[in-house]
C-alpha cells in the first residue's frame, strides 16, 4: 500500500472531493484524519473507510476559525505523531450575481472558506512538518483561480490568492522536503450549488473520484519529482 504508515489530513471531507480523497488516500494505506463543519457526514466517512478496511478519524472543524484549526492539527498530532499529507479542499463560491449585489458577510465568506483556512491549516501544519523535514500539502484551487469569471468574483479572487499562497509557500518548504502542489480542476460533478445543471451535462464533467484519484497521484510521486501547479479538466467541456 503506498501510503502505509502516512498520516493524511483531509479538510473539507464531509462531500465532493475531500470527501473521496479521502476513502481513496485511506485505501491506499494512509490514516486519514477528516475534517469539516457537518459531523454527521464526517461519521458516515469514517464508518465507510473501516468497513473498507482502513483508518480514519473525525474531527469536526470550522475552517474559518483559527482556532479551531489549530486544534484539528495539534489532535492530528497527538493522536498520531506527525502529518505527512495535508489536503485543503474546503471551498464555496456562495452565489453566483454580479459584484455589487455581494454583501460583505457573502465575500467574507467566501474568502475566508477559501483562501483563510488554506492559510489557517498550513500555518498550523508546517512547522511540524519542518521538524520532520518531509510532507505534502494540496490545495484545491480552481480553474478560476487562472481565469477570472463573471458573476464569481469573490470565489476568483479567492482562488487566484490561493495560487500566490501555494506559490510562495513551496519556496518557502523546499529546503525542508516539504512540497506545496495547487491543483486548478475545471467542473466537477459535485454539490454545484448555486449551479444546476442538468444530468446530461454532469455527465461530462470529471468527478469527484476522478480528482481524488489525481490527489493520490501527486501525493506518491517520485522522490526526485516535484508538481507544483497542476490543472485538470474535463476532456470534453471548457470549463
Amino acid at each position: 500500500m503506498r501510503l502505509q504508515g502516512r498520516v493524511a489530513i483531509v479538510i473539507g471531507a464531509s462531500s465532493g472531493v475531500g470527501y473521496e480523497t479521502a476513502r481513496v488516500l485511506a485505501r491506499a494505506g494512509a490514516t486519514v484524519v477528516a475534517a469539516a463543519r457537518r459531523r454527521e457526514r464526517l461519521e458516515t466517512l469514517v464508518s465507510e473507510i473501516a468497513g473498507d478496511g482502513g483508518k480514519a478519524v473525525a474531527i469536526p472543524t470550522d475552517v474559518t476559525d483559527s482556532e479551531q484549526v489549530d486544534r484539528l492539527i495539534e489532535s492530528a498530532l497527538n493522536l498520531f505523531g506527525r502529518v505527512d499529507i495535508l489536503i485543503n479542499s474546503a471551498g464555496v463560491t456562495h452565489k453566483i450575481a454580479p459584484l455589487e449585489q455581494f454583501s460583505n458577510d457573502d465575500f467574507r465568506l467566501v474568502i475566508e472558506t477559501n483562501l483563510h483556512g488554506t492559510f489557517y491549516a498550513a500555518r498550523a501544519v508546517v512547522p511540524h512538518m519542518k521538524r520532520q523535514r518531509s510532507g505534502t500539502i494540496i490545495n484545491i484551487a480552481s480553474r478560476v483561480g487562472k481565469v477570472g469569471v463573471a458573476n464569481i468574483a469573490p470565489f476568483c479572487a479567492a482562488k487566484f490568492a490561493l495560487d500566490g499562497l501555494g506559490q510562495a509557500l513551496a519556496a518557502e518548504l523546499r529546503p525542508y522536503n516539504v512540497f506545496v502542489t495547487t491543483i486548478f480542476p475545471g467542473l466537477i460533478n459535485t454539490e454545484l450549488e448555486p449551479l444546476n445543471p442538468g444530468e446530461e451535462f454532469r455527465r461530462r464533467l470529471m468527478t469527484p473520484v476522478d480528482v481524488a484519484e489525481v490527489i493520490l497521484w501527486v501525493c506518491t510521486l517520485p522522490p526526485t519529482v516535484r508538481v507544483d501547479e497542476l490543472p485538470i479538466m474535463p476532456r470534453q467541456v471548457d470549463m
